[in-house]
């Protein structure tokens, strides 16, 4: 019970303070008007095309990693994860793309007022740039997590999502306005998925040098 427990408790902590973040978020967005709402809600299910992808990579790497990490085979472990990160990455860039060069016409697809079509476009070219960042922090939870460091993905999570409020704040607070609350969400992002990537080649350098 005590070793589940400590696998556990850290990612159940992780998703109960992702939540709580993103009702802190949304009440700061309802500020600027029932556009800055749909567009969040409506931006976030679209987003899923690339985080239910980066989510499915995760849980397989998760039991991929935890397998070889139990038999020893630490190449094993950073070959598939290399793999991953290639066809994660490139998933990431290709919905990078879509969102920066046709906003306009995927925005279209679910608004139909042009003020709800500007405010649509602005989210998915900022939180565009984000998507490939986003789709490897995902992806690498799932590979820490078979490596039983799901206590250091909530530290690195938990911290860097809370700071999208004070930064929401500060940005939001300035010419930009409802922009900032964007910029706040795909910096962490991308701030996330950089040291997601150098936290994994850090466990897996120690492990490799402890044996």
């Amino acid at each position: 019970m005590r070793g589940i427990c400590k696998i556990g408790i850290p990612t159940a902590l992780q998703g109960m303070a992702y939540c709580m973040i993103s009702m802190v978020l949304t009440r700061m967005v309802s500020g600027f008007g029932a556009e800055a709402i749909a567009t969040q809600r409506v931006g976030g299910q679209i987003e899923s095309v690339s985080w239910n992808t980066a989510d499915g990579f995760g849980a397989a790497l998760n039991a991929f990693i935890g397998q070889n990490y139990g038999a020893g085979k630490m190449d094993r472990v950073k070959k598939g994860y290399r793999a991953s990160l290639i066809t994660v990455g490139v998933w990431g860039l290709f919905i990078t793309l879509l969102f920066v060069c046709f906003p306009e016409q995927i925005s279209g697809v679910f608004f139909h007022e042009p003020t709800a079509i500007a405010t649509a476009v602005g989210y998915m070219i900022i939180i565009g740039y984000s998507e490939a960042f986003m789709s490897v922090e995902l992806m690498t939870v799932g590979a820490l997590s078979g490596l039983g460091k799901t206590h250091l993905c909530s530290v690195i999570s938990i911290t860097l999502t809370s700071a999208r409020i004070p930064l929401a704040i500060l940005l939001s607070g300035t010419a930009l306005g409802l922009l900032g609350i964007w910029w706040a969400l795909t910096a962490t992002s991308v701030v996330k998925g950089i040291v997601f990537v150098m936290a994994f080649y850090w466990i897996t350098a120690r492990m490799r040098n402890s044996k």
